[in-house]
């Protein structure tokens, strides 16, 4: 039997994954904070459920995921309505290599804030290095969903980043 693995631990393995998957659902900073601290105490609950049958990462992101999801359904009805955030996270960037990238980081998470949820889920979760197999199992559908998804995500992001350009 596997031991329930630390939370102290896991939060610190990925609680980056965490902060970029609740940037994606959120505008502001405030509101991603409050969606991590949901994440994690979510994760804190669940943990003891997590058997050891596939990596930690998995368990993680489909914890954060499904918190995400009733983050937005509980919230639907209120509209976030503020600017995107300027402040987001970078590991090992110099200030200068940060600043040149901060507009094409908004400028992506934004669209893909635009995309319908299925969409969204599959997209964050390549970004955090997820396989099509593996989201496919975090999500709980087919594989074939998850690579119809993400080709119907792609010609949307192509669509949106490349009208964005031609401004």
């Amino acid at each position: 039997m596997t031991s329930t693995p630390d939370i102290d631990v896991a939060l610190r393995d990925h609680g980056a994954m965490l902060f970029r998957i609740a940037s994606g659902y959120t505008r502001t900073g405030a509101a991603r904070d409050d969606l991590v601290q949901d994440m994690s105490v979510a994760l804190w609950k669940a943990l003891p459920a997590y058997r050891g049958d596939g990596p930690l990462k998995a368990f993680v992101a489909r914890i954060a995921q499904f918190t995400a999801l009733d983050h937005v359904r509980r919230r639907v009805s209120r509209v976030d309505a503020a600017s995107l955030d300027e402040d987001l996270e970078s590991t090992g960037m110099r200030p200068d290599q940060y600043a040149g990238g901060v507009q094409d980081r908004n400028r992506l998470l934004e669209a893909v804030r635009g995309l319908p949820g299925g969409q969204r889920e599959c997209v964050l979760l390549v970004l955090e290095g997820f396989g099509n197999r593996e989201i496919a199992g975090i999500l709980g559908v087919a594989d074939n969903t998850v690579d119809q998804r993400l080709s119907r995500a792609r010609q949307q992001l192509r669509g949106i980043l490349g009208a964005d350009n031609e401004q």
